[in-house]
């Protein structure tokens, strides 16, 4: 399951009925079956053919007499073993960059899809609820996973600037234009605070996904550890008007007990409109401060790519090539709107 790797060579894809069960290969297909118990099944499809006939052979002989291993891309979910109502659940067991709608239209009303999605390059493992033609996210966790190797497999687009020693990556939405940031990473940085400083251990994994999905011009940066441009290996970043802005941070108190360490959030910038762009970044991680930090997660729904602006709900929209995520942020969405279902309840 998301964020218990099942080793390097299995990206599986699950999917879960509680009489018939499909799932993914070897061991985690057999903690699958021993989950639906003695009347249920699983059907464990992969791409790889060593996984596939490794699973047969360790399930035919210790296993549960309740897997069935398919060779096949997990991305076209399980066609031939789709039950007549649907699957009651979909795990997928790797990074996606995206929901491919077989994962949505195989699975029964009510059931639940979880897949390790990434927004913005960020991975988040999401509980996903299908209502109708719509999924309603009901729970997120922090999680890393392998990436996809099927026939949605992608590598984001990146260009190298200042001679290698800094990457600008997209990982959606089309790659901006770059002219003039080599210059402008050879000039002077701009620096300001954002006024937040954390103790101790800071939690930002819900600042990540806002900024991803909130901010124009949203990127990530990467640089050498030895960079003597950009402080951060990899970095939440904006590009804009032949600029570039990174959240950073250093720290104000130094202590024994990580519990009384003090840290400030920075923003560095460079180029023309760099001061722009840094109280752009700035005013997006005091809003987030003020207004998400406690909140957590907001509601979000999945729509099907080519959904119009008109039928999607009120909210913030990151489009991939086959969903349409809406993000119903606090302070984004003007007072009054309905908020989206979370779990069979208004959020």
């Amino acid at each position: 399951m998301p964020g218990c790797p099942s080793g390097s060579r299995n990206f599986p894809l699950k999917i879960l009925r509680t009489r018939r069960l499909l799932g993914s290969g070897g061991y985690n297909a057999e903690l699958l079956a021993h989950v639906v118990g003695e009347r249920g099944r699983v059907v464990s499809m992969d791409v790889d053919p060593f996984v596939v006939h490794r699973t047969q052979r360790l399930c035919a002989e210790a296993g549960s007499g309740r897997v069935t291993a398919v060779l096949g891309d997990g991305g076209f979910g399980a066609p031939g073993h789709v039950p007549a109502r649907g699957f009651d659940g979909v795990v997928i067991s790797h990074n996606a960059a995206d929901i491919a709608p077989s994962w949505r239209e195989q699975l029964a009303e009510g059931a639940r899809l979880i897949v390790p999605l990434e927004i913005g390059g960020h991975t988040r493992s999401l509980t996903l609820v299908r209502r109708g033609d719509v999924l309603h996210a009901e729970h997120w966790t922090y999680c890393g996973f392998v990436r996809d190797r099927g026939a949605a497999a992608r590598t984001a687009p990146a260009v190298r600037l200042a001679d290698g020693d800094v990457t600008v990556r997209w990982e959606d939405g089309a790659p901006s234009d770059t002219a003039g940031l080599d210059e402008a990473l050879r000039g002077p940085r701009h620096e300001l605070t954002t006024g937040l400083v954390v103790r101790g251990t800071f939690d930002f994994e819900t600042l990540q996904v806002y900024a991803a999905t909130t901010l124009p011009g949203f990127c990530r940066l990467a640089a050498p550890k030895r960079s003597t441009l950009v402080a951060q290996q990899d970095a939440t970043a904006m590009l804009a008007d032949g600029s570039l802005a990174y959240l950073t941070h250093r720290m104000v108190n130094d202590a024994p007990d990580p519990a009384d360490r003090l840290t400030e959030l920075f923003i560095h910038a460079y180029g023309p409109a760099s001061d722009e762009l840094a109280e752009r970044f700035a005013g997006c991680v005091r809003t987030w401060d003020q207004k998400v930090r406690e909140s957590g997660y907001p509601p979000m729904t999945v729509h099907a790519a080519g959904t119009p602006d008109e039928q999607l709900p009120a909210g913030d929209v990151l489009d991939k090539p086959f969903a349409r995520l809406v993000f119903q942020w606090p302070g984004r969405v003007p007072d009054g709107t309905p908020l989206l279902v979370v779990g069979g309840q208004r959020a």
